[in-house]
Parts: C-alpha cells; sequence; structure tokens
C-alpha cells in the first residue's frame, strides 16, 4: 500500500517521496478472535460499534512484512527502497525528470498537480499498485493540519472517549472545516495532513476524506505496533517528537514556501507549533489553534507557548467561522505565487 505523498523540484527534476506499507492481508481466526474480544471488552463496545470496531481494528492484526525491499517505477526511472521496518512501513525517494512524469487532475485540488508512480513486480505477478504524490512549486501556500480535534471530533483529552470515536464510532468531522479547507485548495493551497493517528487507520481515514470533501494531501501519520493488550491503545505517547520528526522535511523541502500550522490545543500542538514559529519565521506566515476547551481554558497555556513569538502571528479559536477570512486572507496573498508545475 502507498500512502500519498509529495515531490519537490531539484535540479530540475522532481524528487518524489514514497511512503508506504507492506503486509499481508490475511489475518488467522487465532489471531482475530482472541485480541479482538481482549480489546472490545477492556474498552467497552457496545454492539452498534463493533462494525466499526472490526473494520478499524483489522489494519492493526494483518502479518507485517519487515525487511522487504521495494522496487518504484516513474517514468523511464526506478528506485529500490527499504528494507521495511517492523511493521512493514517504508519510505525512500524517487528523482525523475520532468518530462517523464504521468501527471493527472485530482478534483480536490484543483489547482495542484498530482503524479503517479508504480510497484514494479516480476512478470508473473499480474497485481498493480500505484502511488500517487502531488508536485508543489517552489512558492506559494501550504498549509499543515492536525487531524483530531482540528478536522474531525476526538476528544483527545478523554482516552475512553477518543477510544471509542476512533475505532467505534463514526467519524464526524469539525463543522465547517472541510468548506473552509476547499475554499482553500480552490486558491491554490497545497495540503500536508500530519497527526498522531497511527498509520494503520490510514484507509477509514481516507474514505472519511473522500466522504467529507476535504482536499486530498500528503499524509504523516504514527507508527504504532499493536502488543496483544488493550492497555497499548489506552496510553497515547507524546506526540511531539513524531510531529517534528515529520514536519522539519516538509520545511526543508521547500525553503521558499510559505506554510500556515493548524492544530488544537487537546494535546501538544501549541508547544510544537510555537517552536517551529520561533525557529522558522520566515517560513510559517500564521499558526491557529483550536480551543478545545475553551478559550478561557486554553489561553494561558497557549500563549505561554507563544511567548517567544510575535502576538500577531499565531490565533486561538473556537470555531472555524473566527480564523475563516484571515486563512483565507493568507491564502489569497500566498497562494497566486506558486506556478503551476510542467
Amino acid at each position: 500500500m502507498f500512502y500519498p505523498s509529495f515531490g519537490y523540484r531539484e535540479d530540475g527534476a522532481w524528487t518524489l517521496v514514497v511512503q508506504g506499507c507492506v503486509y499481508h492481508p490475511r489475518i488467522t481466526w487465532l489471531r482475530r478472535k482472541p485480541v479482538l474480544a481482549v480489546i472490545r471488552r477492556a474498552m467497552r463496545v457496545d454492539r452498534m460499534g463493533v462494525p466499526h470496531f472490526q473494520q478499524r481494528m483489522r489494519q492493526f492484526l494483518v502479518h507485517f512484512a519487515p525487511g522487504r525491499w521495494i522496487s518504484v517505477q516513474a517514468g523511464l526511472q526506478e528506485a529500490l527502497l527499504g528494507p521495511s521496518e517492523a511493521v512493514g512501513l517504508f519510505r525512500g525517494v524517487l528523482t525523475v525528470p520532468a518530462g517523464e512524469l504521468t501527471c493527472e487532475p485530482e478534483p480536490t485540488t484543483p489547482v495542484t498537480t498530482w503524479a503517479t508512480y508504480r510497484a514494479v513486480l516480476p512478470p508473473e505477478d499480474s497485481r498493480e499498485f500505484i502511488g500517487r504524490v502531488q508536485l508543489l512549486p517552489e512558492t506559494g501556500l501550504s498549509i499543515i493540519s492536525d487531524v483530531d480535534d482540528t478536522l474531525k471530533h476526538s476528544n483527545v483529552p478523554n482516552r475512553r472517549d477518543l477510544f471509542h470515536n476512533t475505532f467505534s464510532r463514526e467519524f464526524v468531522p469539525i463543522p465547517g472545516m472541510p468548506e473552509l479547507y476547499r475554499e482553500c485548495a480552490a486558491l491554490g493551497a497545497a495540503f500536508h495532513y500530519v497527526s498522531g493517528s497511527p498509520w494503520q487507520l490510514y484507509e477509514p481515514l481516507a474514505e472519511f476524506w473522500i466522504s467529507q470533501g476535504y482536499p486530498l494531501g500528503s499524509f504523516h501519520l504514527k507508527r504504532f505496533r499493536l502488543r496483544e493488550t488493550a492497555r497499548k491503545l489506552r496510553t497515547m505517547s507524546p506526540q511531539k517528537a513524531h510531529k517534528l520528526a515529520a514536519i522539519e522535511p516538509i520545511l526543508q523541502a521547500f525553503p521558499h514556501r510559505s506554510f500556515v500550522l493548524i492544530g488544537d490545543s487537546g494535546e501538544q500542538d501549541p508547544e510544537i507549533y510555537g517552536r517551529i514559529l520561533s525557529e522558522r519565521p520566515e517560513q510559517v506566515r500564521h499558526v491557529f489553534i483550536r480551543a478545545v476547551r475553551g478559550v478561557d481554558v486554553d489561553r494561558p497555556r497557549v500563549a505561554a507557548a507563544f511567548a517567544h513569538c510575535p502576538a500577531d502571528r499565531w490565533t486561538l479559536y473556537e470555531s472555524p467561522e473566527e480564523m475563516a477570512a484571515p486563512l483565507l486572507q493568507i491564502a489569497e496573498l500566498e497562494a497566486g505565487n506558486a506556478a503551476t508545475p510542467r
């Protein structure tokens, strides 16, 4: 499985960031039944939530394939990536002359061009695996966005509620955010979704993206390995290291693009984004933080996280209506600088 990523120009060619996972989809009865039963009882999943629970837990129980090498091709160029990690994840780059790329439109990002690549398999293997990358010019606007409690309701501060919102309930968008992001995409903004959600949830998240009309972008989720206990799902590790490791390569790949960071106060977004803004004020135009507990409650902590940043470079908000006008104004000013990749 390939995950949506991005490509950047370098010395007249495109460098495509390729990321994905290698696994065997079959789940044995012995592995599925005991594990799901233990977690379901521990987290008190009711009968209405069972279909969601079984679907979203499936990717945690597949047989991952560590130590595999993956050959990918775009145009006439090939690259061998790997080896895959213990949970089957792999990442690498493929450099392709601009004229060799196969590009296609993406309805949710009408201004951004996407290119495809494929896995190279043995001649006797008739399967096809296609990956997609957004080709971003050197200038323009990119929005780096959190997911949980920023784009969909998760209630991260309440661990049990977080579990049910993630594994046993319908995903529910934050009202107004799909529409706002679509407006930004229409103005030329590109998107990078950086979340503490595990990669095993990519498929249900991708379905949610499609159903709500969120613009497609690169995904940067968290490496997670399930131990056979429900406690692992109830104890969330700090997000700071993961998010910094995901965001820094994006900023480094596009030193002349402008960035807006959007997150929430549920975990460590204020501290992470405050650090990035203070270190890269020339790249980060603005930071928006959603107050999940209310502005009056969250303001002291968020203000402390941005103590070394100009007050007019960050905004604490409760509803998308409060941040729509300034965000769209930035998009109108910045996204027009982007040149369409050829």
